[in-house]
């Protein structure tokens, strides 16, 4: 009776909600779907007394009441209540964010209709969308818990929408009516019944002998009880997004209270499929992409769930192309998407009796599938191979007294450990040995922060790590890093993306950077570098770009981080706020200097504004121009330290403490014209500049102007009957393109007058130009570099002056000059019958130019600035190249390249060059580098660099690479002769999620044991 006196009250409540339900579909048939043609690049301004909202799916719902008002440029539309379900789509994917809006009660809209042209809508409700790619402004929501049930006019607005595949449309449950008493000052909730899936289970033979069934009724509980052999496979349809479950057993009990018509070859049209199966004898589940074998196994249909004995379970992790394995002596399948195991072992290995497994007395294990979703088109996305809907998995395991074993020896313990299996390392992400006898023996480890100090739902899309090192000749080294992508921050509707890396050592040692810096003294103990980038949309459309770098000396970064201080760009602390409009561009930088050790400009803001291919003259025209102004403090770089730098040091001659502001406009027009088969654009560009301060401290106007012309002309021919099976040629055509330009500029005032408030070089470059003085030229310190190899000098004789888009003002002078180049291309077809593609088989590229006034322009040399550029694939896996630049004045750059490159996939390269540089220094430069998977088991791998003008060895690095089931196994031994350092180094990595360098091939990921089937 308890049970009856509490169904009635709730059938009376869900038809008193049917019936609200019905008058709101009766409102809600009159409301208009409008398209407002608005402005994407506005913002959406969002204002409401009361605001409630929560998430659904990948929409976020918000109910407004009381004087609700929205704004998009010139949309206005108000209402007293509106609902909003709002779609934020990634940072710069360049599709906007999709609000749809449903308002109801004295509802007006001012807008643009995009069929229509202006209108004005008054009346009961209202439906449209809007798009933004900028924010969203909405008003507080003071509500944490969001409620229990939705209010009507949610129900009411999703049935004004065209139906989707999230939302079904509610149905009506006729139920006896009983009074209730709600509070009148608050709409009340409806309660509404969702038709439920339409299951079908279908029974089939599992061998082609048939299956033996018959049937009997309990008399004690009235349930039909089937019972099968000879094997059967069971079909279970209609379970939702995830697919069909599919069961096989040798053997299979049945039950069901509505009967079991399909023993008998019947089906049951009322889709009432309460069966609970007990399977056994070779069982085997299948959903989705999940896969479990077993020897016994319940299952219930309805509830999604059963219990499985000595159970096999094989899944797919993202991101790894094996599978993992997880066997247990009891595994129960508490839902659709939740695993618990007793007595459970984990491993990707596919062997019968693995080398290596990781092993709990208890695991839970959580995967929640759904459909991927396209966020352009909002369907399904499908795999072009199997035809089916793409899965997303999230996997969370929990496992209590854990053991990892290797070779059946456990080696590890730890008590509890809890992890998203998408990143299934615990506590320690990785660790590395080494020995050197620059860092002596080293010992580095990461450390996964989420993990360590225990917090379960970490920050979505973030990793946090923390760095503790010991390194025998330098000290303990500690740090953090914390990395963030598509994440959103606080007060902001778009996510950001970004990093902030630091690292810190007290350095005990010295160190050795090579060649004549061997023994430098470091110019502080504590030594280290802060290093972040935070990028994100923000309000206007403009993108905001922040950077930190923080660096404690002037060799920190050679010396530990070499890779970064040739590499990446330059550790500067600015920011940028930049926004796109079209053609054109706006940008505001400023900066700080805080590493006096490297000459940089501060600038206090600056102001950069670009258009660029803006028709004029019915597209007779083309306009570009960059303005740009600011306030910028060029500082000189601060006198090391240390002896053997100081003997080296010397200030470049752009280098100053100046400052003032700098303000530059530059304009180009040009006109593209056809004639005679080719391409030819007559062009002048003309540009004013205003610099506070020159080198020597005084203020300086430029004027500058260029003209010229530039053209193309194309010609092709094609042979069909050259035929080659050796070279895999099967036909070829000729394309050769000569392109010119010549023009002639003039400025008002000399280059050398100019200090390079924008910078031609990185830190790392300048600091080398410093003391190629000395090493190459033999100059005494405080000398200038010859003007041949100076940077400023080789960007003027290149033409950088005359693009729009120079990112160096400074760069400007009298020149005359014509470039000449022919490019030639021969193409091909390669492939099977059917495919055939076309590739560049062979490319030859060659140019020169000429300078008239060549003792102004070009160093007394009337030809200059000649290259060439040729590149073969001789096969699909082999390539000739070959490359050269000459200058035929004293100390010009003189030199040129050879070599060859073959690869193939998961097997190895072979890349050897030859470099012959003859000036401004003399050079003979063999580097070689091969990779090779030996066998099965054995990769190995080695690189060398010699000099044969010096005589001089550069170094050598060799590796071989044990592949095993359970891991990879490196020994490694370099030699860098310009340091005088031998280092050896023993690395493991396991075979699962690898991804240190010794575990690549052409820089891809060895293949996962397993990914191939059984090996």
């Amino acid at each position: 009776m308890l049970v009856r006196g509490i169904a009635y009250p709730t059938r009376a409540l869900k038809m008193c909600a049917a019936w609200v339900l019905l008058i709101g579909i009766a409102a809600t048939a009159s409301a208009e779907i409008h398209l407002p043609k608005t402005d994407p690049s506005r913002a959406i301004t969002i204002t409401a007394g009361d605001a409630r909202h929560w998430q659904e799916g990948d929409q976020e719902v918000w109910i407004l009441r009381d004087e609700c008002r929205i704004t998009q440029g010139n949309m206005m539309a108000s209402a007293k209540n509106a609902v909003l379900w709002i779609e934020y789509e990634k940072p710069f994917s360049l599709v906007p964010h999709k609000v749809t809006v449903y308002l109801e009660n004295e509802v007006f809209v001012n807008f643009i209709d995009s069929d229509q042209g202006p209108a004005i809508h008054e009346g009961e409700t209202w439906l449209g969308n809007l798009f933004t790619t900028s924010r969203i402004d909405l008003p507080d929501d003071t509500t944490k818990p969001p409620p229990a049930v939705a209010p009507a006019i949610y129900h009411r607005g999703r049935n004004a929408q065209p139906l989707d595949d999230g939302y079904r449309v509610p149905t009506q449950e006729i139920s006896p009516i009983q009074q209730i008493q709600f509070d009148a000052s608050e709409p009340m909730p409806a309660t509404v019944s969702v038709e439920p899936p339409t299951l079908r289970v279908r029974f089939e033979r599992r061998y082609s002998t048939g299956f033996h069934a018959d049937a009997d009724t309990d008399p004690n509980t009235g349930e039909t009880i089937g019972r099968i052999e000879n094997g059967l496979l069971v079909t279970v349809e209609g379970l939702g997004d995830l697919g069909d479950v599919s069961l096989a057993a040798d053997r299979v009990i049945v039950w069901s209270k509505s009967g079991i018509p399909e023993l008998f070859g019947q089906g049951d049209a009322d889709g009432s499929k309460d069966y609970e199966f007990y399977l056994e004898g070779n069982v085997i589940f299948r959903q989705g992409e999940q896969v479990v074998y077993a020897e016994r196994m319940y299952y219930n249909v309805l509830e999604e769930y059963g219990t499985i004995l000595n159970a096999e379970l094989l899944a797919p992790v993202p991101e790894y192309q094996g599978l993992v394995r997880l066997k247990a002596d009891v595994l129960q399948r508490i839902s659709r998407d939740h695993y618990q195991a007793f007595g459970a072992a984990l491993t990707t290995s596919r062997l019968g009796v693995p080398r290596y497994w990781f092993q709990a007395n208890q695991i839970d294990y959580t995967d929640e599938q759904s459909t991927l979703i396209n966020p352009v088109t909002g369907q399904a996305q499908i795999d072009p191979i199997t035809g089916q809907p793409k899965i997303d998995h999230k996997r969370m395991a929990t496992s209590r007294n854990n053991l990892l074993y290797l070779g059946g020896v456990p080696v590890f313990y730890w008590p509890v450990l809890s992890a998203d299996v998408n990143d299934p390392v615990f506590y320690l992400n990785k660790i590395s040995v080494r020995n050197d006898q620059v860092f002596g023996f080293q010992v580095l480890t990461e450390w996964d922060n989420y993990e360590v100090f225990g917090i379960d739902d970490p920050w979505e899309g973030t990793d946090w790590v923390t760095d503790l090192d010991y390194l025998s000749e330098r000290g303990f080294g500690f740090g953090t890093q914390f990395r963030f992508n598509d994440t959103f921050f606080p007060y902001f509707n778009n996510p950001a993306t970004g990093f902030l890396d630091a690292w810190g050592i007290h350095d005990s040692g010295i160190d050795n950077l090579g060649a004549d810096r061997r023994d430098l003294e470091p110019e502080v103990d504590f030594r280290g570098r802060v290093w972040g980038r935070h990028r994100q949309m923000t309000i206007g459309g403009f993108r905001f770009t922040g950077e930190l770098g923080l660096i404690s000396d002037r060799n920190f970064l050679e010396s530990y981080y070499e890779k970064d201080y040739d590499q990446q760009k330059d550790f500067d602390t600015s920011f940028e706020l930049k926004k796109l409009m079209d053609n054109q561009s706006i940008s505001i930088y400023g900066s700080t200097r805080v590493n006096n050790f490297f000459m940089q400009t501060e600038w206090m803001p600056k102001v950069d504004h670009y258009i660029l291919g803006q028709p004029l003259l019915f597209d007779r025209l083309n306009y570009s121009a960059h303005s740009s102004a600011g306030y910028a403090r060029l500082r000189e770089a601060a006198t090391p330290k240390d002896p053997e730098d100081i003997a080296k040091f010397s200030l470049l001659p752009y280098e100053a403490d100046v400052e003032g502001v700098v303000a530059t406009t530059r304009h180009q027009i040009d006109m593209p014209i056809e004639l005679w088969g080719s391409k030819i654009a007559p062009y002048a560009i003309g540009e004013v500049g205003y610099w506070g301060q020159d080198l020597n401290g005084n203020d300086l106007l430029r004027g500058y102007a260029q003209g010229g012309v530039r053209g193309s002309i194309m010609a092709w021919s094609v042979n069909r009957n050259m035929q080659s099976q050796l070279l895999n040629v099967n036909g070829v055509a000729h394309k050769v393109t000569l392109f010119g330009d010549l023009y002639v500029a003039d400025s008002s005032q000399d280059l050398s007058r100019f200090a390079m408030y924008n910078s031609l070089n990185d830190d790392s470059q300048e600091q080398f130009q410093r003391r190629f003085v000395e090493n190459t030229f033999g100059l005494p310190p405080g000398s200038s570099v010859p003007l041949q190899v100076d940077p400023r000098y080789y960007a003027l004789r290149t033409n950088q002056q005359g693009l729009v888009t120079s990112p160096v003002n400074e760069i400007a002078d009298d020149m005359a000059a014509a470039r000449l180049e022919l490019r030639q291309v021969w193409q091909t077809k390669r492939g099977g019958p059917g495919n055939e593609k076309i590739i560049d088989w062979i490319e030859l590229d060659m140019g020169g130019t000429i300078f008239p006034d060549a003792d102004r322009d070009n160093f007394g040399e009337n030809v200059g600035l000649l290259n060439y550029n040729f590149n073969w694939q001789v096969g699909n896996r082999l390539t000739v190249f070959s490359n050269g630049f000459w200058d035929l004045f004293d100390d010009g750059l003189q030199t040129f390249t050879v070599g060859s490159y073959i690869s193939r996939t998961q097997v190895g390269n072979l890349y050897v060059s030859y470099t012959n540089t003859i000036q401004p220094f003399r050079s003979e430069l063999l580097v070689a580098s091969l990779q090779y998977r030996l066998s099965e088991k054995w990769l190995g791998g080695l690189g060398t660099a010699y000099d044969f003008r010096e005589n001089t060895n550069l170094g050598q690095n060799i590796y071989m690479t044990r592949i095993g089931e359970s891991g990879l196994l490196t020994f490694n031994f370099n030699v860098n002769a310009s340091r005088d350092n031998i280092g050896i180094g023993l690395v493991f990595e396991p075979r699962f999620f690898a991804s240190g360098q010794y575990s690549k091939i052409n820089g891809q990921p060895l293949l996962p044991l397993g990914a191939m089937g059984l090996e």
